[in-house]
């Protein structure tokens, strides 16, 4: 994880450079961790001196402090989120399936038209067909 996108940038033009990167990169593992309320997907926030409300995911590892990813732009965090989705969802195959789980508690998809728009370019409904 970067903290900022200057440093973002730097690290990504030392890795095509094939240079070592110089800027701090912290690391943590997500091997048996879960999302807070995954079953209602994003969370929202609103700061008094932001003009739109933010959107974040609170990872919970096993033995760490939680880990906020936030951004203030729902088609920036969606990719995020479905990844670590799809990430601990696959750690829990391997396990067996009991325990932490990954995915939605509730059985509900929180991208069912619960917050994202679920439309295609052309404003088409696109849920369902994988896109």
């Amino acid at each position: 994880m970067i903290n900022f996108q200057s440093e973002y940038d730097i690290a990504v033009i030392e890795t095509q450079a094939r240079r070592p990167v110089s800027v701090k990169v912290k690391q943590f593992s997500l091997q048996g961790a879960r999302i807070q309320n995954d079953w209602q997907g994003p969370q929202m926030v609103k700061y008094k001196n932001k003009l739109h409300p933010w959107k974040y995911i609170v990872i919970l590892p096993i033995s760490r402090n939680p880990i906020k990813i936030a951004s203030p732009n729902l088609s920036q965090l969606k990719p995020v989120h479905e990844g670590i989705r799809r990430l601990l969802q696959s750690q829990q195959r391997d396990r067996g399936g009991g325990g932490r789980g990954a995915g939605p508690s509730r059985g509900q998809d929180p991208y069912g038209g619960g917050g994202y728009d679920t439309r295609g370019r052309n404003g088409n409904d696109n849920r369902g067909r994988g896109y």
